[in-house]
């Protein structure tokens, strides 16, 4: 008799830098979202990192520090615009990281998503 082997789902990190453009509630709503496309791609998200300061890379150190540490080779973020604002140099960050921990980052939004993202979660940090 063959025994039913369990389903494992390999681990994810998330990342999300807290773009100025964010209302103060976006953050969060971020966090779900990538705990749910996580979850649709069969991974089990492990913990999200947030860039709190514009520019800094704190979460970013953390997040590789974090995946090396426990050999976690997928990395999901919102869209390109948390790697870097720019198209091109979000691509360079992406290849970086894959390389540094040999896996893949995942996008939760395609990039036709992107646009309409931005318009509903622009506001002011007061809403």
């Amino acid at each position: 008799m063959e025994l039913e082997r369990p389903n494992i789902r390999p681990s994810a990190y998330g990342y999300v830098r807290a773009l100025p453009e964010l209302r103060s509630n976006a953050v969060a709503q971020l966090q779900s979202e990538l705990a749910r496309f996580a979850h649709q791609e069969g991974f089990a998200l492990v913990e999200v990192c947030v860039e709190q300061r514009w520019l800094h890379t704190v979460a970013w150190d953390a997040l590789v520090a974090s995946c090396k540490r426990h050999d976690v080779r997928n990395v999901v973020v919102p869209d390109y615009r948390h790697l870097h604002s720019l198209p091109g140099l979000s691509f360079v960050m992406q290849r970086v990281i894959e390389d540094v921990v040999d896996g893949r980052v995942w996008c939760a939004r395609s990039d036709a998503a992107v646009e309409e993202a931005t318009v509903s979660s622009v506001g002011s940090a007061a809403e």
